[in-house]
């Protein structure tokens, strides 16, 4: 999990990290491979990794089912729809499944990024803010849900928030972010005893 306040650059590194910014200094690499920026990659992003940001990044004059289709391009169609069905329930977009994007709430657009991302389980997966329009039920469904696939699959899972308490209690290893740095990065037990300077326990409120 990273952390942060407004304008430490928790966006722009998972931007960074998933090729969608060019670094202006350092490298990233991702599998023993490293991560290429849009200036190197005529598709800026990563084949492995999936990010959900706050643009959404949806096809907006197709449909919520359409939009998780396009992510399926090549599966059966029996599949297709069981998936779409089943995402669909996860989100609780089921009614909306004929609606065009162009006419959904924040919250119904921030579920289908959710359900796009979650299509083809990525090995990385990149959250930024992304459970901020949703309501305690959903965030705890969806969240379980993550948790069970990265463990089925053995991925990793990078998340933004500003609201520490969704998700403390599920993070291996939290990064407390100031001004594009990284001040810390260590277990919420280990930063709790011993935290790096006192934006960081100011941050936390531990003091």
């Amino acid at each position: 999990m990273i952390a942060g306040k407004s304008g430490s650059g928790k966006t722009t590194l998972l931007k960074c990290i998933y090729g969608l910014n060019d670094l202006q200094g350092g490298d990233i690499f991702f599998a023993e491979k490293k991560v290429l920026g849009p200036a190197h990659n005529l598709m800026p992003g990563h084949t492995e990794m999936k990010l959900v940001s706050t643009g959404y990044a949806l096809l907006e004059h197709h449909t919520v089912s359409e939009n998780i289709s396009d992510m399926l391009i090549g599966y059966h169609d029996d599949y297709k729809h069981k998936k779409i069905t089943e995402l669909l329930r996860l989100t609780e977009m089921t009614t909306m499944r004929d609606k065009k994007v162009s006419t959904l709430s924040d919250g119904q657009r921030q579920r289908v990024a959710l359900a796009k991302a979650l299509c083809l389980f990525p090995k990385l997966l990149l959250l930024d803010e992304p459970f901020s329009n949703l309501d305690i039920i959903t965030k705890e469904k969806i969240f379980t849900y993550i948790k069970k696939k990265l463990k089925q699959t053995n991925s990793s899972c990078i998340i933004v928030s500003h609201r520490l308490d969704e998700v403390l209690k599920n993070a291996d290893f939290l990064g407390i972010m100031r001004n594009g740095k990284l001040v810390q990065l260590d277990t919420w037990k280990n930063m709790k005893k011993k935290p790096a300077n006192d934006y960081v326990a100011n941050l936390l409120k531990l003091k």
